[in-house]
């Protein structure tokens, strides 16, 4: 038994001669060493979890003050992006006259636009809130607005450049009306802002229209009704896709109850093409269903007193805010028929149409034209009459079909193909179709990519947008 114990501790001290806790005998490291209780880590440290370079810090409980936060907020000393402008400001006589620098790219002076505003009388001056739900593309349709008081570019993608044709959450857009450092961080509107331009109708007369941009987020609803209180009629903005929604229901109670004029905004009209991929007769379906969902609300609210809104009375607006281009039917047809008197002399054919110009003749006036081109409308290609009824009209000389509707044949299938020819087609083919229509395309244009090219064939084809004025200054007293 001694012999044994003998051997057995000189067999110990011999193990721990040989290594660490017997490495050589394929034993754990450490499996025969003692370790207090104390000493026993039973979690690893926050260095070995998150490295060496980053610094750690383990607070008990209750040992911060309840008004420390634990990690402290960002602190912004600029709230609002005007501030720097209002500083450039100096006294001029009674009042506060911004200085005339870089006015350089303005179409009209300060001083003009002053004396359109200062007219006792509202003919050449309107006020209107730009109301919708969120994200219906207020604030990029005042920055539309906006770059057309510029002086019209040749070159480039305009003054705000290709992110102009981006959405808000990708950077595009300056968002003019969005003056809170909040508001461009988050991309949507927090408080109403007002703006006043100058801008011109179809005629050509020019109108002192303040625009004041209303958010859409119900949360901020008393800014609308703020807006609503002090403006003469109100834009309402109704995303082509979407339709009503929770805000649209509330702003049109408001606006009832207020009785302001109503005047109807249906916008992203390219999302039906670009993303629905609609074809142009259920593109129109879409339309007519969104403005009858909106009048069937109004009418039900304000017990038929207010009027029904229809494109082909002039009070609804079609447009598309991030690709440049706001438009009624009176100011479509006025562009579709100065588009025509660019085209070489009428050719008649057997049927008795005319090739060049669509089967239309010129005495045809934009505002005859515009009442025909929404509903059931068919032009007759043979007797160059419209019709209510397609079974009416003559079958169609080239593909022998009946005639669609004049809407579709004469505003949607064009839009088609225009963005048909940005989208897919060589540059050749784009720079030689555009160039009959007017729009010159450089190098910079034709090799960009889909969104600007289209931003600059859709402001340079449609120019100002007229539409918008003319439905502000007949609707909104």
């Amino acid at each position: 038994d001694d012999i044994s114990r003998d051997g057995g501790g000189r067999g110990d001290d011999q193990l721990a001669l040989h290594g660490d806790g017997g490495e050589n005998l394929g034993l754990a490291p450490g499996a025969s060493a003692i370790v207090l209780h104390e000493d026993k880590v039973h979690y690893p440290s926050a260095e070995d979890v998150y490295g060496e370079g980053v610094r750690t810090a383990v607070l008990d409980e209750d040992t911060m003050d309840l008004e420390e936060p634990i990690v402290e907020p960002v602190k912004r000393k600029n709230f609002s992006l005007m501030r720097d402008e209002n500083e450039e400001r100096e006294a001029y006589g009674d009042g506060m006259i911004q200085k005339e620098e870089n006015k350089e790219d303005d179409l009209v002076s300060d001083r003009y636009l002053a004396s359109l505003v200062a007219n006792e009388t509202t003919r050449t001056r309107r006020s209107v809130a730009l109301v919708g739900h969120l994200h219906t593309g207020k604030t990029s349709l005042v920055d539309l607005l906006i770059e057309q008081t510029k002086v019209p570019f040749s070159k480039g993608f305009g003054i705000h450049g290709p992110r102009s044709a981006m959405e808000a959450h990708r950077g595009g857009g300056p968002r003019t009306t969005d003056t809170l450092q909040s508001e461009q961080d988050r991309q949507l509107s927090i408080k109403s802002c007002p703006i006043t331009l100058c801008l011109p109708d179809t005629r050509g007369k020019t109108y002192a229209l303040t625009t004041i941009d209303c958010p859409g987020h119900t949360n901020f609803h008393d800014e609308s009704v703020a807006s609503l209180r002090v403006a003469d009629g109100a834009a309402l903005v109704v995303d082509a896709i979407e339709g009503i929604m929770l805000h649209t229901e509330m702003l049109l109670r408001q606006i009832i109850s207020e009785g302001l004029p109503l005047v109807l905004i249906i916008n992203k009209i390219d999302r039906l093409v670009l993303e629905l991929k609609l074809p142009p007769d259920d593109m129109y379906h879409k339309l007519r269903n969104v403005i009858d969902s909106v009048n069937a609300y109004v009418s039900h609210h304000s017990n038929g007193r207010y009027p029904k809104l229809s494109p082909d009375r002039g009070n609804v607006i079609f447009a598309s805010s991030m690709h440049g281009y706001a438009f009624s039917l009176e100011s479509f047809a006025a562009q579709y028929l100065d588009q025509l008197d660019f085209d070489v002399e009428e050719e008649e054919d057997a049927f008795g149409s005319f090739k060049n110009h669509g089967g239309l003749g010129r005495k045809v006036t934009p505002e005859a034209f515009a009442k025909r081109l929404w509903g059931n409308a068919y032009l007759d290609p043979k007797t160059r009459t419209f019709q209510r009824r397609s079974n009416e009209c003559a079958p169609d000389p080239v593909t022998g079909l009946s005639p669609k509707r004049t809407f579709v044949q004469f505003v949607l299938e064009p839009l088609y193909k225009m963005y048909t020819l940005c989208l897919g087609e060589p540059e050749k083919d784009v720079e030689k179709a555009f160039r009959s229509l007017g729009v010159l395309l450089g190098k910079e244009h034709l090799r960009s990519s889909a969104r600007p090219l289209m931003r600059v064939v859709f402001r340079k084809y449609f120019g100002t947008s007229t539409g918008f004025v003319d439905t502000i200054v007949q609707h909104v007293p």
